[in-house]
């Protein structure tokens, strides 16, 4: 099961619109699409952004589809393994927490390559799995919880670190460019306190998600 198949994905995974990761797209994308697009909102906000660009979407869902059909220029309706897409046309290739849910990782970035033109981008966001209240619960609690929705969401075939998601990527053809935390809700003061002990080694502890951008290596 990917996140466009999730029980309960109506409200939690097809209405994102996911605004921070706009920021790591390239300066006018020609050609993007958006795999696991939900009900387009992302699609819709790089298309506000860049209106020149031509956006696509992936979605698994069909009434996700349909609504995102009326915010991007062409909608894939089905899983991506089968999708009808173009070879080397793509600048961007955009998944926002979608990898994890994918069972076939190696066969997924085998696609993002066949569509990728030779200097576009992979734009991704992946859930970390060493978030700070993770590793608490893990550490002190004894306690590892599938979850509905979150970095321990029980539809999630894979879980990634920023170590382990730059290998990934490297060993599926990728060179990371860019990688970066993205922040969540505020952290307590005591986990400040405690972080800034050591900053590097708690850095990456900070973060529920990461995001990175990575180039098909040639």
């Amino acid at each position: 099961m990917n996140k466009l198949s999730h029980p309960h994905a109506d409200t939690e995974y097809y209405g994102q619109d996911r605004p921070e990761m706009l920021a790591f797209l390239p300066n006018n994308p020609k050609h993007l699409v958006d795999i696991g697009c939900g009900e387009g909102f992302f699609c819709a906000a790089v298309k506000s952004q860049f209106p020149n660009c031509e956006v696509w979407g992936v979605e698994l869902a069909p009434e996700a589809a349909a609504k995102a059909a009326l915010r991007s220029d062409r909608i894939v309706q089905g899983l991506l393994e089968g999708a009808d897409l173009p070879e080397k046309y793509f600048d961007v290739v955009s998944m926002n927490d979608v990898l994890e849910h994918m069972a076939d990782t190696e066969g997924a970035l085998s696609i993002v390559r066949r569509i990728l033109t030779t200097d576009g981008r992979l734009v991704l966001s992946l859930p970390n799995v060493r978030f700070y209240l993770n590793v608490r619960d893990l550490v002190f609690k004894n306690d590892w919880e599938y979850r509905d929705f979150g970095i321990l969401d029980r539809t999630h075939y894979r879980f990634f670190t920023s170590k382990s998601a730059v290998r990934c990527l490297n060993q599926n053809g990728f060179a990371v460019e860019k990688i970066q935390g993205i922040p969540g809700a505020p952290i307590k003061l005591h986990y400040r306190m405690l972080f800034a002990l050591a900053p590097s080694f708690f850095h990456w502890m900070r973060f529920p998600q990461i995001a990175i951008v990575a180039r098909p290596k040639l």
